[in-house]
């Protein structure tokens, strides 16, 4: 029997109340606590002092680095491994510490936007434009998150307007006839605040099947965005915002050769159009008490044109998702998140007389301890119900203590996740198994961070040590797919930031993960050692420039192996005049002939420039 909406708001009430008599009197002599940042903590801790392995990317690194895409981005972080699928607008997938591209939650503004038909959340059209920050924690999250939560979670927050009202346009254009135009504004009026971008791309693109394979025919790409974020005050402390994003695009792609494994020239289509609405209102009830309730709406829709067979064929996934979150300051040191999440899902294959629905309530709560910034300890725990596949409780401690004369700081956790089977894994016909239980894991990590110099120089390594089970493969005996693999994932992260004299800025990331099967085969497209180094400086406001180098080893893809590669980039902007950027960027710059998945090909030297016009 499944709970009702008003079971659950009695449960939300009777936590409250259970720690009401407590929280009154600690409110007397509690004081103020530092900003909360991290929203995919569910603001339980702040930047700064969360335990978990996180990295927070910010607006004006984003700008810095100059990326156009998400996904780009997200290449040079730790634990991550970034493929994609030949050519600009290419399907593009994330393995997050060795575990499988569906094994990462990817929120937009709270809204779940992972696929309910394959599980993953494709980055090939996510760009860079107006995003304030990207969060990204490593490790099971399920504990706050739920299912799909198992290796992590991306959180891409949009740009909240701010100031006097600002508008802008850029333009930039260069190799493979790429040309892109943007145009945005942001501020506040009053009570009232905003941001909207807006901007197209569009490509001649390169061939997906590998040029050196013999790929010739050149795949396209288009891409449309629209993100907005509105929000404005009521009764002195409350807050609402309407945040959305919008994306249309088409890109070519060519076909698969079952004879050879390999991609083959086609003048194949595909056209996605999505968009992920969030609406968060937020109130303070009492001192102590901060209530949250955020509906989400995700849509995708993916329609490809074949032109081997002359078919169509279309995949549509909607996620709604309503979220009721409380905040408590329960004294002085003590905080707590609790609530609730729930969500339909639902995902359609008209081709495949695919249509199905899954329900989900999650309820969680998580506690917070901290002890002047010094001594940081979480944990909580949580419960999802669900309409199709076996319940999940799944939990997680963190711990971390800041030893401030040495500026060292040592940290440590351990959790659970689970990753749910997706409606293809559940109910594809004739190859669905309705029996399948979600896939779950087993992790643990410890690490330091330590800076020197007055944090001119900062470092710091965390070793995690996954293990994961119920893994879901296709079985060949029954044709189904079933739990039967097991896997490890163990590693190491070491990052090092270093400011230099004369506005030099220096940042290394290096991830080492030895990902294996249950017989100590490599998993798939998740290679040992990636590597990246950027290298900032700035001059006098004016000029500002980055060479980044990028390292990914080699990596076993099936009966097909991947070889590893070495490339270099570079990036620079000028302020000529007052309101006018110009910007300049290559990429590639050794013209590195590589493969990030067997037989797609990756763009080779290119260079584009533009200008940014700001007023």
């Amino acid at each position: 029997m499944r709970i009702r909406f008003y079971s659950l708001m009695l449960f939300i009430f009777t936590i409250v109340n259970l720690f009401q008599p407590f929280a009154v009197r600690a409110a007397d002599k509690a004081e103020e606590l530092a900003p909360v940042k991290v929203t995919a903590s569910r603001d339980t801790v702040s930047e700064e002092n969360i335990p978990a392995s996180m990295t927070v990317i910010t607006e004006a690194e984003i700008k810095k680095r100059a990326h156009v895409q998400v996904q780009d981005i997200l290449r040079e972080e730790l634990g991550m491994d970034v493929v994609r699928n030949g050519s600009f607008g290419g399907s593009t997938s994330v393995f997050l510490r060795g575990t499988g591209s569906s094994s990462t939650l990817v929120l937009i503004d709270g809204a779940h936007v992972n696929s309910n038909t394959s599980g993953n959340f494709d980055f090939h059209d996510l760009n860079a434009g107006n995003i304030e920050k990207i969060e990204i924690l490593r490790g099971p999250q399920s504990t706050l998150w739920g299912a799909d939560a198992l290796g992590g979670v991306i959180n891409i927050v949009t740009k909240k307007g701010e100031g006097t009202p600002t508008h802008t346009f850029g333009f930039e254009g260069g190799s493979f006839h790429t040309a892109r135009e943007t145009a945005g504004s942001s501020g506040a009026i009053g009570a009232f605040d905003y941001s909207l971008n807006a901007s197209h791309t569009g490509s001649g693109g390169i061939s997906s099947a590998s040029e050196r394979r013999g790929g010739r025919e050149k795949d396209f790409y288009e891409n449309t965005s629209i993100s907005t974020r509105t929000g404005t005050r009521f009764l002195q402390d409350g807050r609402v915002e309407f945040i959305g994003r919008y994306i249309k695009s088409a890109n070519g792609f060519d076909a698969f050769a079952f004879s050879t494994g390999l991609p083959t020239d086609a003048a194949n289509r595909s056209d996605t159009e999505s968009f992920y609405i969030s609406v968060p209102i937020q109130k303070a009830i009492a001192r102590w008490w901060d209530l949250k309730l955020a509906p989400h709406v995700a849509y995708d829709a993916l329609r490809s044109f074949d032109a081997t067979t002359n078919s169509t064929s279309g995949i549509f996934n909607r996620t709604y998702t309503l979220d009721i979150q409380n905040n408590l300051e329960l004294g002085k040191f003590f905080s707590a998140a609790v609530g609730a999440e729930l969500q339909k899902k639902n995902g359609e294959n008209p081709g495949s007389q695919l249509s199905k629905n899954i329900d989900n309530q999650g309820y969680y709560l998580q506690t917070a301890f901290n002890y002047e910034d010094r001594i940081v300890l979480t944990g909580g725990f949580r419960h999802d119900v669900n309409s199709v596949y076996q319940d999940k409780t799944t939990y997680k401690f963190e711990g971390s203590y800041r030893f401030r004369e040495w500026g060292t700081r040592v940290r440590s956790a351990y959790g659970t996740g689970f990753r749910a089977p997706t409606l293809n894994d559940l109910f594809f016909p004739n190859f669905g198994n309705p029996n399948l239980k979600p896939e779950e894991s087993e992790s643990w990590e410890a690490g330091f961070d330590q800076s020197f110099l007055e944090n001119r120089l900062v470092v710091g390594s965390t070793y995690f040590d996954s293990k994961l089970t119920n893994l879901i493969q296709f079985d060949s005996l029954t044709f189904l797919p079933q739990n039967i693999s097991k896997a490890t994932s163990k590693g190491v992260e070491t990052y090092a930031k270093i400011k230099l004299p004369e506005h030099f800025f220096v940042r290394l990331n290096h991830t080492w993960n030895d990902a294996l099967d249950e017989h100590g085969h490599p998993l798939r497209r998740r290679a040992e050692h990636k590597f990246s180094a950027n290298v900032q400086h700035d001059w006098r406001e004016k000029l500002s420039s980055l060479v980044g180098v990028a390292f990914r080893s080699g990596a076993k893809d099936g009966r097909f192996n991947t070889e590893g590669y070495t490339v270099v980039r570079a990036a620079l902007s000028y302020q000529a005049l007052k309101n006018v950027k110009l910007t300049v960027r290559g990429e590639n710059l050794l013209d590195k002939r590589y493969e990030e998945i067997p037989g797609f090909g990756a763009p080779g030297i290119s260079g584009y420039a533009g200008f940014v016009y700001d007023f």
